[in-house]
């Protein structure tokens, strides 16, 4: 939805013939998405006291300031093309802002296509009120309506996006840079928002924004807002605008499949971690399985964490697990009578780990169908079978010192994550106080076996793609022409030890790979790395990076945009960006970085 009750034109517009079609076919391929309420706002909006002040004050008919130059159009649809999602004209002002009340809530199309009409129908009615006292009035009171809607009905269903799509024709010549920005309106949790920037090219874009990358930054439980802005884009160039909702696709092959490597295992506990059913039968009928606890503590050593997903009184299992000695075995328990698919998805949250790397053991049917059918990601496992656990090739992965420590690791990251929801002052201060320290040091033969595992379990945080044998760790670390570095990290709420690896190719003064444990996301700490390889290669000449783009890596290599790197190739997903050795260098101080020999 936009904001017909205050822009209810039509216009007719010559796009291609195809752009529509793209239009819609992708429409066609939504099975389900949300009803924002877009609307037109300011960058520098401080409203109502801008008004008064400001020279690009330009007053509607609701009294709030106009930022774009006819307001939103709705673009006329051919008759011969069979589309029905809307396509909105907007002509940006400088500072104009798209915005919208955020909400992540999915319905079927034909449900919002109903509503939508209705919509149009009494925004008609609002528009054939002669008097522009009262009609500023209705107008007024309608936003209110539709915004508290629009967090009144937030997460009331079990549905999850598969992300937020994004679909714009840039009628130009020209790259537009857009902006995308999704912030929580409580300013205690919007200290560090999603951000995210959109190279529109010539032509028609579809973006699809992870879901699971917004809600990293974003508490999506809570209000919040979402913003588009183009970067000095003139205000001659329209931009058409298709869907731009949450959404859950008929074919969305990035989070349906599961990865390759275990992370976590969910288990059920009634005749799955015990033989019996707690509220039937009580702690003192209840039997452990057997094997059980000695399955839980290699999986421990393997650097896999353990939780739970039960229907159950939580202080009552809770008491259970106690019982058998087995509590502390397990990270972010979901014990509770809601949806089991809701329980997982709150613990890949906690962890902040993607929901596929998850298998799930369950001795009941019913539960099982439930997470595939909602989580087709998530492994399956039958609570019969759970003696054949460590036989999985997606848990054969090697025992290091590193894996050992795991479990403290996402101890800590809790700890972390208590103080920073308390913390009242902005999110950078907060690093402040965290004291992190970031230890780089070059690759050394005891550390190949961490690489190793590091290279083949991070996906997110990794520029190259590259999946190191220890045989090529080993070829890397005899190469003369190249520096390799591993990266240790720790804060005063402990070690989260080695969480990084970086190659240089010294001829030419190139970083050729980085990777990063998840673990490190939003704590800057690639910010300090970088600021730091540039402070000692600069010396050298203008600094070079490649890597290699994917849907998984697209969102940390923003970190390239904050410190200015060019471009200065494309090549299907190949990068190569280059920084000036006359350029300077952007340091936050908020890590101090420690070099070791």
């Amino acid at each position: 939805m936009y904001e017909s009750e205050v822009y209810i034109k039509t216009v007719q517009e010559n796009l291609p013939r195809e752009v529509w079609e793209k239009f819609s076919d992708t429409y066609r391929s939504i099975k389900s998405r949300s009803m924002l309420h877009w609307t037109e706002h300011c960058t520098e909006c401080a409203m109502p006291s801008c008004f008064k002040t400001c020279d690009l004050y330009a007053p509607r008919i609701d009294g709030k300031c106009q930022r774009f130059v006819e307001g939103i159009e709705r673009v006329k649809q051919p008759d011969e093309v069979n589309n029905a999602a809307q396509i909105l004209k907007i002509q940006f002002k400088k500072w104009g802002v798209l915005a919208t009340q955020g909400n992540n809530e999915l319905y079927d199309c034909n449900e919002i296509e109903k509503k939508e009409r209705r919509e149009l129908k009494l925004s008609r009615v609002i528009h054939l009120v002669p008097p522009k006292f009262v009609k500023k009035k209705l107008i007024q009171k309608r936003y209110s309506q539709k915004k508290k809607k629009i967090i009144s009905e937030q997460n009331s269903g079990t549905k999850t996006p598969d992300g937020f799509l994004l679909e714009i024709y840039n009628p130009t010549e020209e790259m537009i840079p857009l902006g995308l920005v999704i912030r929580n309106d409580d300013p205690k949790y919007s200290k560090m928002p999603f951000q995210y920037r959109i190279e529109l090219i010539p032509g028609y874009n579809k973006e699809i924004i992870p879901f699971d990358e917004i809600t990293k930054r974003a508490k999506i439980e809570l209000p919040y807002r979402i913003d588009l802005t183009p970067e000095a884009i003139n205000s001659e160039t329209p931009l058409y605008f298709g869907t731009s909702e949450f959404v859950q696709l008929e074919d969305y092959k990035q989070t349906n499949q599961a990865a390759k490597k275990i992370k976590c295992i969910v288990w059920d506990l009634d005749n799955t971690i015990w033989s019996g059913t707690l509220v039937e039968d009580g702690i003192e009928r209840l039997e452990l399985k057997e094997g059980v606890e000695e399955i839980l503590k290699e999986i421990e050593q393997k650097g896999i964490v353990n939780s739970i997903a039960s229907k159950n009184n939580y202080d009552a299992a809770m008491a259970a697990l106690k019982h058998f000695g087995i509590d502390d075995f397990f990270l972010y328990p979901k014990i509770s009578w809601l949806p089991k698919s809701k329980s997982l998805k709150e613990i890949a949250l906690d962890l902040n780990i993607n929901i596929n790397t998850f298998l799930f053991i369950d001795d009941s049917e019913f539960e099982r169908k439930e997470i595939e059918m909602t989580l087709p990601q998530v492994r399956l496992m039958d609570a019969v079978h759970y003696q054949t656990i460590l036989g999985l090739k997606a848990l054969q992965i090697p025992i290091t010192n590193e894996s050992k420590k795991r479990k403290a690791f996402y101890a800590n990251e809790a700890k972390r994550k208590r103080v920073s929801d308390d913390y009242e002052g902005e999110y950078l201060d907060f690093l402040h106080t965290c004291n992190i320290e970031l230890e780089i040091e070059s690759l050394k033969k005891e550390h190949f076996e961490r690489v190793y595992e590091l290279t083949q379990r991070t996906n997110q945080m990794n520029f190259s793609g590259n999946r190191y044998t220890k045989d090529d760790i080993s070829n890397i670390h005899n190469n003369n022409d190249l520096s390799a570095y591993i990266l240790r990290c720790r804060d005063r709420f402990g070690e989260y030890g080695i969480i990084g690896f970086g190659i240089i190719k010294k001829s030419k003064n190139q970083l050729i790979d980085l990777m990063f444990s998840c673990r490190i996301q939003s704590k800057r700490v690639e910010h300090a790395f970088l600021t730091h390889i540039l402070e000692c290669y600069l010396k050298l000449g203008d600094f070079w990076v490649t890597y290699n783009h994917t849907e998984k890596n697209k969102f940390s290599a923003q970190v390239f945009n904050d410190f200015g790197f060019e471009i200065i190739q494309k090549e299907g997903s190949f990068r190569e960006l280059k920084f000036g050795q006359d350029r300077d260098i952007h340091n936050d101080k908020i890590i101090t970085v420690i070099e070791s020999k």
